[in-house]
Protein backbone atom coordinates (compact mmCIF):
# COMPACT_ATOMS: atom_id res chain seq x y z
CA UNK A 1 0.00 0.00 0.00
CA UNK A 2 2.95 2.47 0.88
CA UNK A 3 4.66 1.46 -2.23
CA UNK A 4 1.37 2.45 -4.17
CA UNK A 5 0.64 5.71 -2.48
CA UNK A 6 4.27 6.57 -3.78
CA UNK A 7 4.26 5.68 -7.71
CA UNK A 8 4.64 8.90 -9.99
CA UNK A 9 4.04 6.74 -13.02
CA UNK A 10 4.57 8.73 -16.87
CA UNK A 11 2.03 11.93 -17.87
CA UNK A 12 -0.73 9.11 -18.82
CA UNK A 13 -0.31 6.97 -15.45
CA UNK A 14 -2.84 7.60 -12.29
CA UNK A 15 -0.43 8.63 -9.91
CA UNK A 16 -0.04 6.93 -6.12
CA UNK A 17 -2.30 9.55 -3.59
CA UNK A 18 0.87 10.63 -1.79
CA UNK A 19 3.33 10.90 -4.63
CA UNK A 20 3.23 14.87 -4.77
CA UNK A 21 4.57 14.66 -1.29
CA UNK A 22 8.39 15.35 -0.80
CA UNK A 23 10.86 12.19 0.74
CA UNK A 24 10.71 14.93 3.75
CA UNK A 25 6.71 14.76 4.24
CA UNK A 26 7.18 11.01 3.35
CA UNK A 27 9.17 9.91 5.89
CA UNK A 28 7.79 12.19 8.80
CA UNK A 29 4.28 10.29 7.53
CA UNK A 30 6.11 6.94 7.72
CA UNK A 31 7.13 7.30 10.97
CA UNK A 32 3.89 8.78 12.52
CA UNK A 33 1.81 5.57 10.86
CA UNK A 34 5.02 3.40 12.00
CA UNK A 35 4.03 4.45 15.32
CA UNK A 36 0.96 3.27 15.36
CA UNK A 37 1.39 -0.17 13.71
CA UNK A 38 4.17 -0.81 16.71
CA UNK A 39 1.57 0.03 19.35
CA UNK A 40 -0.86 -2.44 17.61
CA UNK A 41 1.33 -5.15 17.66
CA UNK A 42 1.80 -5.16 21.42
CA UNK A 43 -1.42 -3.76 22.70
CA UNK A 44 -3.72 -5.44 19.92
CA UNK A 45 -2.05 -8.18 17.81
CA UNK A 46 -5.18 -9.69 16.55
CA UNK A 47 -5.88 -6.14 14.80
CA UNK A 48 -3.07 -6.30 12.56
CA UNK A 49 -4.77 -9.22 10.67
CA UNK A 50 -7.34 -6.79 9.52
CA UNK A 51 -7.45 -4.60 6.25
CA UNK A 52 -5.57 -1.21 7.46
CA UNK A 53 -8.63 0.82 6.88
CA UNK A 54 -10.56 -1.42 9.35
CA UNK A 55 -7.57 -1.22 12.57
CA UNK A 56 -8.37 2.13 13.00
CA UNK A 57 -11.91 2.17 14.77
CA UNK A 58 -12.47 5.36 17.09
CA UNK A 59 -12.16 2.99 20.31
CA UNK A 60 -8.47 1.70 18.64
CA UNK A 61 -7.57 5.54 18.17
CA UNK A 62 -8.71 5.81 21.52
CA UNK A 63 -7.38 3.49 23.48
CA UNK A 64 -3.88 4.65 21.73
CA UNK A 65 -4.17 8.28 22.48
CA UNK A 66 -4.68 7.08 26.08
CA UNK A 67 -1.28 4.88 25.82
CA UNK A 68 -0.08 8.59 24.83
CA UNK A 69 -0.93 10.87 27.44
CA UNK A 70 2.44 11.14 28.46
CA UNK A 71 3.07 13.45 25.23
CA UNK A 72 2.12 16.94 24.42
CA UNK A 73 -1.36 17.63 22.72
CA UNK A 74 0.61 18.96 19.62
CA UNK A 75 2.81 15.21 19.69
CA UNK A 76 -1.02 13.22 19.51
CA UNK A 77 -2.57 15.24 17.15
CA UNK A 78 0.34 14.78 14.82
CA UNK A 79 0.51 11.06 15.01
CA UNK A 80 -3.68 10.80 14.58
CA UNK A 81 -2.97 13.22 12.04
CA UNK A 82 -0.53 11.21 10.51
CA UNK A 83 -2.49 7.91 10.75
CA UNK A 84 -5.74 9.46 9.04
CA UNK A 85 -3.77 10.78 5.98
CA UNK A 86 -2.85 7.69 5.35
CA UNK A 87 -5.58 5.58 5.42
CA UNK A 88 -8.16 8.29 4.01
CA UNK A 89 -5.57 8.08 0.95
CA UNK A 90 -6.20 4.37 0.99
CA UNK A 91 -10.05 4.70 1.27
CA UNK A 92 -10.95 8.08 0.31
CA UNK A 93 -14.82 6.96 0.43
CA UNK A 94 -14.86 5.29 3.69
CA UNK A 95 -16.94 7.66 6.40
CA UNK A 96 -13.90 9.06 8.21
CA UNK A 97 -16.25 11.56 9.90
CA UNK A 98 -16.06 9.95 13.71
CA UNK A 99 -11.69 9.74 13.78
CA UNK A 100 -12.13 12.92 12.01
CA UNK A 101 -14.14 14.44 14.91
CA UNK A 102 -11.39 12.62 17.13
CA UNK A 103 -8.57 14.65 15.12
CA UNK A 104 -10.74 17.81 15.67
CA UNK A 105 -10.86 17.26 19.77
CA UNK A 106 -7.42 17.06 19.28
CA UNK A 107 -6.43 19.88 17.25
CA UNK A 108 -8.91 22.70 19.65
CA UNK A 109 -6.58 20.93 22.62
CA UNK A 110 -3.29 21.53 20.80
CA UNK A 111 -4.05 24.82 19.90
CA UNK A 112 -0.79 26.34 18.64
CA UNK A 113 1.24 24.11 20.48
CA UNK A 114 3.45 24.85 23.09
CA UNK A 115 3.74 28.91 23.68
CA UNK A 116 5.80 28.44 26.99
CA UNK A 117 8.76 27.45 24.65
CA UNK A 118 9.21 30.20 22.85
CA UNK A 119 8.45 32.81 25.72
CA UNK A 120 11.37 35.28 25.90
CA UNK A 121 13.11 33.53 23.44
CA UNK A 122 11.95 36.06 20.43
CA UNK A 123 14.38 38.88 19.76
CA UNK A 124 13.90 41.14 17.28
CA UNK A 125 16.00 40.68 14.23
CA UNK A 126 17.84 43.81 14.67
CA UNK A 127 19.09 42.65 18.01
CA UNK A 128 20.22 39.15 16.12
CA UNK A 129 21.92 41.11 13.14
CA UNK A 130 24.17 43.38 15.76
CA UNK A 131 25.20 40.00 17.68
CA UNK A 132 26.54 38.58 14.58
CA UNK A 133 28.21 41.45 13.12
CA UNK A 134 30.27 41.85 16.36
CA UNK A 135 30.76 38.41 16.61
CA UNK A 136 32.36 38.31 13.55
CA UNK A 137 33.73 41.18 13.96
CA UNK A 138 35.29 42.95 17.22
CA UNK A 139 34.95 39.39 18.48
CA UNK A 140 36.79 37.90 15.80
CA UNK A 141 39.68 40.33 15.89
CA UNK A 142 39.97 39.97 19.57
CA UNK A 143 40.28 35.89 19.13
CA UNK A 144 43.35 34.40 20.93
CA UNK A 145 43.68 32.15 17.74
CA UNK A 146 43.39 32.19 14.15
CA UNK A 147 41.23 29.16 14.20
CA UNK A 148 39.31 30.84 16.51
CA UNK A 149 39.56 34.20 14.66
CA UNK A 150 37.83 31.71 11.60
CA UNK A 151 35.44 30.17 13.81
CA UNK A 152 33.83 33.52 15.34
CA UNK A 153 33.57 34.78 11.79
CA UNK A 154 31.52 32.07 10.14
CA UNK A 155 29.57 31.86 13.32
CA UNK A 156 28.81 35.74 13.53
CA UNK A 157 28.24 35.60 9.33
CA UNK A 158 25.73 32.44 9.74
CA UNK A 159 23.55 34.47 13.06
CA UNK A 160 23.71 38.12 10.86
CA UNK A 161 22.67 36.07 7.62
CA UNK A 162 19.65 34.54 9.09
CA UNK A 163 18.60 37.50 11.50
CA UNK A 164 17.60 39.16 7.27
CA UNK A 165 17.46 36.33 5.72
CA UNK A 166 15.47 33.46 7.66
CA UNK A 167 15.52 30.54 6.64
CA UNK A 168 14.96 26.60 7.47
CA UNK A 169 17.59 24.64 8.92
CA UNK A 170 18.07 22.12 6.03
CA UNK A 171 18.04 24.86 3.72
CA UNK A 172 20.64 26.93 5.35
CA UNK A 173 22.96 23.93 5.98
CA UNK A 174 22.98 22.67 2.60
CA UNK A 175 23.76 26.03 0.94
CA UNK A 176 26.24 25.21 -1.73
CA UNK A 177 28.41 27.77 -3.67
CA UNK A 178 28.05 28.11 -7.38
CA UNK A 179 24.08 26.36 -6.88
CA UNK A 180 21.93 28.05 -3.84
CA UNK A 181 24.11 30.73 -3.46
CA UNK A 182 25.65 32.59 -6.43
CA UNK A 183 28.52 35.11 -5.93
CA UNK A 184 28.94 38.00 -8.30
CA UNK A 185 30.87 41.03 -8.58
CA UNK A 186 27.96 43.12 -7.36
CA UNK A 187 25.86 40.87 -5.52
CA UNK A 188 25.35 37.40 -3.72
CA UNK A 189 22.43 35.80 -4.30
CA UNK A 190 20.62 32.71 -2.66
CA UNK A 191 18.10 30.29 -4.95
CA UNK A 192 16.70 27.79 -3.03
CA UNK A 193 15.11 25.07 -5.27
CA UNK A 194 11.52 23.87 -4.63
CA UNK A 195 12.46 20.85 -2.63
CA UNK A 196 14.47 23.04 0.26
CA UNK A 197 11.30 25.23 0.86
CA UNK A 198 8.32 23.98 2.64
CA UNK A 199 6.03 25.57 0.30
CA UNK A 200 7.79 23.72 -2.88
CA UNK A 201 8.07 27.05 -4.24
CA UNK A 202 11.41 28.35 -5.71
CA UNK A 203 12.66 31.43 -3.82
CA UNK A 204 15.35 33.84 -4.26
CA UNK A 205 16.96 36.59 -2.82
CA UNK A 206 19.79 39.00 -2.77
CA UNK A 207 22.02 39.11 0.22
CA UNK A 208 21.46 42.60 2.50
CA UNK A 209 24.50 45.35 1.91
CA UNK A 210 24.80 44.91 5.49
CA UNK A 211 26.05 41.38 5.53
CA UNK A 212 27.38 40.68 2.19
CA UNK A 213 30.93 42.03 2.95
CA UNK A 214 30.98 39.87 6.58
CA UNK A 215 29.92 36.73 3.92
CA UNK A 216 32.57 37.93 1.15
CA UNK A 217 35.18 37.75 3.74
CA UNK A 218 34.03 34.12 5.02
CA UNK A 219 34.27 32.81 1.55
CA UNK A 220 37.13 34.34 0.44
CA UNK A 221 39.30 33.70 3.69
CA UNK A 222 37.96 31.64 6.53
CA UNK A 223 36.49 29.12 4.47
CA UNK A 224 39.37 28.21 1.95
CA UNK A 225 41.88 28.47 4.91
CA UNK A 226 39.64 25.86 6.96
CA UNK A 227 39.30 23.33 4.07
CA UNK A 228 42.97 23.52 3.86
CA UNK A 229 43.34 21.98 7.15
CA UNK A 230 42.18 18.49 6.16
CA UNK A 231 42.28 19.30 1.96
CA UNK A 232 38.69 19.09 1.77
CA UNK A 233 37.26 19.68 -1.81
CA UNK A 234 33.55 20.71 -1.80
CA UNK A 235 30.89 23.50 -2.37
CA UNK A 236 28.86 23.34 0.72
CA UNK A 237 29.08 26.67 1.72
CA UNK A 238 29.59 26.22 6.20
CA UNK A 239 32.35 24.23 7.19
CA UNK A 240 34.01 22.79 10.47
CA UNK A 241 37.37 23.16 11.52
CA UNK A 242 38.67 20.77 9.50
CA UNK A 243 37.07 21.74 6.46
CA UNK A 244 33.90 19.32 6.48
CA UNK A 245 30.32 20.74 5.79
CA UNK A 246 28.60 21.43 8.89
CA UNK A 247 25.74 18.91 10.24
CA UNK A 248 22.16 20.09 10.54
CA UNK A 249 22.40 19.65 14.20
CA UNK A 250 26.13 20.82 15.05
CA UNK A 251 25.17 23.91 12.70
CA UNK A 252 21.58 24.64 15.06
CA UNK A 253 23.83 23.95 18.35
CA UNK A 254 26.73 26.21 17.62
CA UNK A 255 24.37 29.40 16.71
CA UNK A 256 21.92 28.54 19.47
CA UNK A 257 25.37 28.40 21.74
CA UNK A 258 26.67 31.79 20.47
CA UNK A 259 23.27 33.70 20.28
CA UNK A 260 23.87 32.73 24.13
CA UNK A 261 26.65 33.82 24.81
CA UNK A 262 26.08 37.59 22.89
CA UNK A 263 22.58 38.44 23.83
CA UNK A 264 22.26 36.01 27.00
CA UNK A 265 19.08 34.68 25.54
CA UNK A 266 19.42 30.77 23.54
CA UNK A 267 18.16 31.09 20.14
CA UNK A 268 18.16 28.16 17.53
CA UNK A 269 17.78 28.33 13.93
CA UNK A 270 14.03 27.92 13.59
CA UNK A 271 13.47 31.02 16.12
CA UNK A 272 15.17 33.15 13.95
CA UNK A 273 11.75 33.15 11.41
CA UNK A 274 9.93 33.98 14.51
CA UNK A 275 11.76 36.67 15.11
CA UNK A 276 11.67 37.82 11.62
CA UNK A 277 7.90 37.69 11.97
CA UNK A 278 7.52 39.30 15.21
CA UNK A 279 9.79 42.56 14.34
CA UNK A 280 8.03 42.66 10.91
CA UNK A 281 4.37 42.72 13.20
CA UNK A 282 5.56 45.16 15.37
CA UNK A 283 7.29 47.57 13.18
CA UNK A 284 3.13 48.23 11.55
CA UNK A 285 0.38 46.19 10.31
CA UNK A 286 1.92 46.58 6.76
CA UNK A 287 5.05 45.39 7.63
CA UNK A 288 3.21 42.40 8.83
CA UNK A 289 2.24 41.49 5.38
CA UNK A 290 6.06 41.05 4.69
CA UNK A 291 5.94 37.91 6.54
CA UNK A 292 4.64 35.08 3.62
CA UNK A 293 7.17 36.05 1.09
CA UNK A 294 9.71 36.79 3.45
CA UNK A 295 9.68 33.23 5.10
CA UNK A 296 8.43 31.86 1.55
CA UNK A 297 5.11 30.76 3.12
CA UNK A 298 2.29 29.45 0.86
CA UNK A 299 -0.63 30.94 2.39
CA UNK A 300 -1.36 34.11 3.93
CA UNK A 301 -2.14 32.15 7.49
CA UNK A 302 1.20 33.08 8.87
CA UNK A 303 0.91 36.42 7.66
CA UNK A 304 -2.80 37.15 8.62
CA UNK A 305 -1.82 35.95 12.42
CA UNK A 306 0.76 38.19 12.99
CA UNK A 307 -1.17 41.48 11.07
CA UNK A 308 -3.94 40.90 13.40
CA UNK A 309 -1.01 40.51 15.96
CA UNK A 310 0.39 44.16 14.38
CA UNK A 311 -2.91 45.79 14.74
CA UNK A 312 -3.15 44.90 18.71
CA UNK A 313 0.06 46.23 19.20
CA UNK A 314 -0.93 49.68 17.53
CA UNK A 315 -3.64 50.10 18.98
CA UNK A 316 -2.17 49.70 22.68
CA UNK A 317 0.06 52.19 21.62
CA UNK A 318 -2.26 54.69 20.50
CA UNK A 319 -3.77 54.33 23.86
CA UNK A 320 -0.61 54.49 25.93
CA UNK A 321 -0.14 57.68 23.76
CA UNK A 322 -3.75 59.46 24.65
CA UNK A 323 -3.54 58.50 28.33
CA UNK A 324 0.03 60.23 28.09
CA UNK A 325 -1.75 63.13 26.70
CA UNK A 326 -4.60 63.10 28.91
CA UNK A 327 -1.75 63.52 32.15
CA UNK A 328 0.10 65.87 30.58
CA UNK A 329 -3.45 67.85 30.70
CA UNK A 330 -4.51 67.10 34.52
Amino acid sequence: MWIEFQKTGGPLDDRGALAHLRATSLDTLERRYGRWLRWLAIMDADACGLPPTERATLERLSAWLRDLSHTKPMTRLMFVDGVLRILSAASPGKDWSAQRNLKAALKRAAGRGDRDRKMGRILSSDVLLQAGIKLATKQAEAASTPLEAMKRLRDGTMIAMLAVMPMRRRAFAGLQIGTSLIVAAETISIALPEELTKSGQPWEADVPDMVAPLLRRYIGDARPALMERRQQRHDFLWVGKKGAPLGMEYLSARIAEQTQKMTGVRVPVHLFRDAAATTLARRSSESARLVRPVLAHSSFGTAERHYIHAQTIEAGRDYAALISKMKEKA
